[in-house]
């Protein structure tokens, strides 16, 4: 039975490798690409094989504005007719800074991107998911990436910490409110990706010296996750389903509880 999944934050690093292993591991499920930049979810499109353009639909916009999670929903379901999963794996990190100096209007800012557009669409998604859980007899998913940060002190990620913690807590919620939906919180690791550069280049302004130099000694010695890595565990669990004995649970990407749902091993 072939799933139809939305990805997203897709068109690059962590998010397009999660569409990439939805492709590579199933020929019949459709991928549904959500992100700001038009152009480069075309490119991507445009590089896939002709039988999986057929399979893939985008989305270009921003979530954090109404009309796009409407155009996203109507899009899907006119394109593939239901909705099974859905990654929510879109974020932002900034502002990076201490509490007597954070920028309240950013952290704002931050929430809305991170909490609030990621509640929005998930209330215009749950009447679709309870739809497709009951004609094709398994329930829907809901991957939520989160990060470390929600559950550690890392230095100056006050903003970015408090979204994902709020974000472990929605899919705790989901779990416990909706019995034909399941939900998971996954923490990636730190992967390599283009938020890694922003916070080695750029951010170790808003943190102590000691605590950027984890980040930058961590790519010095080659220690950053291939996006793919917590990317596929994200995708399989789109994919195959999440176990009724996670749902609603905040786990690490290599937790022994995910151990059938490793892309790499």
């Amino acid at each position: 039975m072939a799933r139809v999944i939305i990805v997203t934050g897709a068109s690059r690093g962590m998010g397009q490798s999660m569409v990439n292993v939805i492709l590579e591991s199933s020929k019949e499920d459709k991928v549904v690409l959500v992100a700001r930049s038009k152009d480069k979810l075309q490119e991507y499109v445009d590089s896939l094989s002709t039988e999986d353009q057929l399979r893939v639909h985008y989305v270009a916009g921003d979530l954090t504005d109404p009309s796009t999670i409407e155009t996203l929903v109507e899009e899907t379901i006119k394109k593939f007719g239901k909705i099974n999963s859905v990654i929510f794996n879109a974020g932002i990190l900034e502002p990076i800074a201490h509490i007597d100096s954070v920028d309240t209007k950013q952290m704002r800012k931050l929430f809305e991107v991170n909490f609030f557009s990621i509640v929005e669409l998930t209330q215009k998604l749950i009447p679709e998911l309870r739809k497709s859980a009951k004609a094709d007899g398994i329930p829907a998913s809901c991957v939520f990436v989160s990060s470390l940060a929600s559950n550690t002190f890392i230095d100056g990620w006050l903003a970015y910490g408090a979204s994902k913690a709020a974000l472990n807590h929605l899919a705790m919620d989901l779990h416990n409110e909706e019995e034909l939906i399941r939900s998971i919180s996954i923490d990636p690791g730190v992967v390599d990706t283009g938020m890694q550069v922003n916070i080695r280049q750029n951010l170790g302004v808003g943190m102590k010296e000691d605590a950027h130099k984890t980040f930058l000694e961590l790519h010095e010695q080659g220690k950053l996750l291939k996006p793919e890595v917590p990317g596929g565990v994200c995708a399989l669990l789109a994919l195959n389903g999440i176990p009724e004995e996670v749902s609603g649970q905040y786990l690490e990407y290599c937790d022994s509880k995910l151990a059938n749902y490793q892309y790499l091993q």
